[in-house]
């Protein structure tokens, strides 16, 4: 596949994600919830989890955001459920390296639609975007009530 088309299928996986987010809306019932914002371009969102023995057993979000974030957190959430709170860690920093400089590490863990966000490196001032809804998963699990 050229990188032509590459980029244009990562494009369409963005925007099928922003158009039409999964896991979008309150949680009836969680145990862990934090909020984030992004004061440079004024994203905000608010992430539910509920955590049972250590493993992710659902998860939601709401927000007021550009496309990026909106893919971002439906992408993360759909990546990070039904796993333990511990493999979100790697799950993070291999998304963080994508963002830095294109590559997806050693492993190949990701799945495709997280490697979408490869093309993210060419546009700096979106990272924070995309990284929002990350952070903000990662301060729910560190501080958010206790399963």
């Amino acid at each position: 596949m050229s990188e032509g088309n590459l980029q244009d299928l990562y494009q369409s996986i963005l925007i099928q994600h922003s158009k039409s987010p999964l896991h979008y809306g309150k949680l009836e019932v969680f145990t862990h919830f934090s909020e984030g914002y992004n004061p440079l371009c004024g994203d905000a969102i608010s992430v539910y989890l509920s955590v049972k023995q250590g493993t992710i057993e659902k998860a939601s979000f709401e927000s007021a955001s550009c496309a990026i974030c909106t893919a971002s957190a439906s992408i993360l959430l759909k990546a990070i459920e039904g796993t333990k709170k511990e493999s979100f860690t790697s799950i993070q920093n291999e998304f963080s390296q994508i963002l830095e400089d294109g590559s997806k590490g050693q492993t190949d863990t990701l799945s495709p639609d997280v490697l979408a966000f490869q093309g993210i490196k060419q546009f700096p001032s979106r990272r924070n975007c995309a990284l929002l809804p990350w952070t903000t998963l990662k301060e729910a699990l560190d501080s958010g009530i206790k399963d």
